[in-house]
């Protein structure tokens, strides 16, 4: 009955160790299982000032499991501790290639609106306004899991933040099964007073669009 509960507590304790690590640990696309999980619910992942409050109640239950864990395995592996956390680590780390592997395997054959993929949250942009004149610099990261050479419109957008901001369109064509970088500078206008304003954001308002597939 003993060997049973104990061997429970190593079974559930593993599992829930297992569990922390791939709910804090970034997936290919840069989010991660508990920004879905409060995505579901309906809270932000992130807070007003930028902290990712998703990952907190895995990271404190991570501590827990780790601790549970370690206890459950102590007479069996003395340095269960040590072993644990760099066995963590090495299972985070794989975490975003697996993901991303799994993501070019079973997206190959999409619809082409779907084979493309805009990374938002490894993308970041710069914007300036001055007077009537608007810019946006920005770093962009687009996975491209066709087959087949692509034509994507990348059009910036930041309603959200200032009204009345529009910018021009841009296009670009990503090959296919690729992982692409695109750096460039957006120009538009401002349609209110003349104004000035800057700033930065690390998760972009971009609106990307699959166009017919370039020859």
């Amino acid at each position: 009955m003993c060997a049973v509960i104990m061997l429970s507590h190593k079974t559930i304790s593993s599992v829930l160790l297992l569990f922390c690590v791939m709910s804090i640990a970034p997936l290919y696309n840069g989010c991660t299982m508990s920004d879905y999980i409060f995505e579901s619910l309906g809270f932000s992942p992130w807070s007003e000032d930028g902290a990712h409050i998703s990952v907190i109640p895995g990271v404190v239950l991570y501590f827990a499991a780790l601790i549970w864990c370690a206890a459950a395995f102590r007479r069996t592996l003395p340095a269960a501790g040590l072993f644990l956390i760099f066995l963590s680590m090495g299972a985070a780390s794989g975490i975003s290639p697996a993901t991303e592997y799994a993501a070019f395997s079973l997206k190959q054959f999409a619809p082409e609106k779907e084979a493309v993929e805009y990374l938002k949250h490894r993308s970041e942009c710069s914007h300036f306004i001055e007077g009537k004149r608007a810019s946006m610099s920005c770093t962009l990261y687009v996975n491209h899991y066709g087959k087949g050479e692509q034509a994507i419109s990348v059009t910036p957008d930041l309603s959200e933040d200032i009204k009345g901001v529009t910018f021009k369109s841009k296009t670009f064509t990503v090959k296919p099964r690729s992982k692409t970088i695109i750096k460039t500078r957006f120009t538009g206008f401002y349609k209110g007073k003349a104004a000035s304003d800057s700033g930065w954001s690390s998760e972009p308002e971009l609106k990307v669009a699959s166009l017919n597939t370039a020859e």
